[in-house]
């Protein structure tokens, strides 16, 4: 009996230690969840800027592909070998400049003949029209000659129209590429022989997409850069092509340009910006403001406190638009004359507190140009 009293004591003693430690701790817990409720975090700092609207110019930018505005493959017109290659690999030439002799031994031989052939038959010509005034010879006569001499004029015309295309010389100005024939190769008719671009003005075609078309037109401004970087050249739409390509529905558009620096190589893509003619009112804020999230993008808007004293931060989803420079186009969620916080918004949560700070804050610009370090 004595073991199972001490025993229901000891039951009765740990009940009782149990009971006093839960009430000590709930009696903590109730404390701190007050306390937390009652705990007002303290304002953060933040940097801020008004939303406002600007005019921005309206563009067009595709990547486009140069090419030469005259270029060739000078190839062979007749049959012969290499006798003399008189350029060198990417030279410059003038219109007119020998660029490639072929062997023509046979032919000079030939012309010989004919032009003795061409002498003899004009001689035999006259002598017959001083005949026929005397009434001597015939006038079948006279047409039988006549036909022999134009034989002859042609044959000797034929054998200099193939001495001629024996030199192939360069149809306009520009810079040679690289030759793919030797002395002594034996050349066929239409077998090339080197490329000849014109590149002091280079064509950009660039692709325009059906929706885009009506905007087009002919005389629009138009700078090319390269990967996006500086602009190289500058110019203006010049042709618009007049049908579509069934596959793309897109329209290829041209833009001449001039390239006396020699900054566009003919087959380099290029990245082409066309200027359209009516700008657009858009409402901007900083880059910075903005806090991009799977879910949405967001910017956290500055105003008064509904309940007491003070500003808080209201996070604000947005749809954005276009960017430019430091700018972000916003299309939806925030309108004209709201303050947005620029910078410290990755540590405010919806409703905090906040404070703005007295620091000077960063010019922003649509065409900033930062400095290497």
């Amino acid at each position: 009996m004595n073991k199972i009293k001490a025993f229901v004591i000891a039951v009765i003693l740990l009940v009782v230690v149990f009971a006093v430690l839960a009430g000590v701790k709930g009696n903590q817990i109730v404390m701190m969840i007050e306390s937390g409720e009652q705990f007002v975090p303290p304002p953060e700092s933040v940097s801020t800027t008004v939303i406002e609207q600007q005019s921005w110019s309206n563009h067009f930018t595709a990547t486009g592909t140069v090419l030469a505005d005259e270029g060739i493959t000078i190839s062979a017109e007749v049959s012969g070998k290499v006798k003399r290659i008189s350029f060198k690999n990417g030279a410059y030439v003038e219109a007119g400049t020998v660029l490639l002799e072929q062997e023509s031994g046979n032919e000079q031989a030939q012309l010989r003949a004919a032009l003795a052939r061409l002498t003899l038959a004009q001689q035999n010509y006259q002598r017959l029209v001083e005949l026929r005034r005397d009434k001597i010879a015939t006038q079948s006569e006279m047409d039988g000659s006549k036909q022999q001499l134009d034989s002859a004029q042609a044959e000797v015309d034929s054998l200099r129209s193939t001495l001629d295309k024996k030199v192939l010389r360069a149809p306009f100005s520009g810079r040679l590429g690289i030759r793919v024939v030797d002395v002594g190769a034996d050349l066929q008719p239409g077998a090339a022989v080197v490329s000849l671009q014109a590149s002091n003005a280079v064509r950009v075609n660039f692709p325009v997409p059906q929706h885009k078309l009506p905007v087009m037109r002919i005389g629009l401004p138009v700078s090319v850069s390269v990967n996006g970087g500086a602009v190289l050249v500058a110019g203006e739409i010049t042709a618009i092509a007049p049908q579509l390509n069934s596959a793309t529905r897109n329209a290829v558009v041209q833009s001449l340009l001039d390239n006396k620096a020699n900054a566009l190589v003919p087959g380099m893509a290029v990245t082409v910006k066309v200027t359209l003619e009516q700008p657009s009112d858009v409402l901007v804020v900083p880059a910075t403001a903005l806090i991009y999230a799977p879910y949405g993008d967001t910017v956290f808007v500055v105003e008064k406190a509904k309940q007491g004293e003070g500003l808080v931060a209201r996070q604000q989803f947005v749809r954005l638009g276009a960017s430019r420079g430091d700018f972000v186009e916003i299309l939806e969620g925030v309108k004209q004359g709201d303050e947005v916080v620029t910078s410290g918004a990755f540590k405010l949560f919806n409703g905090q507190s906040v404070i703005k700070t007295d620091s000077p804050a960063p010019k922003y610009s649509t065409t900033p140009t930062p400095a290497d370090a």
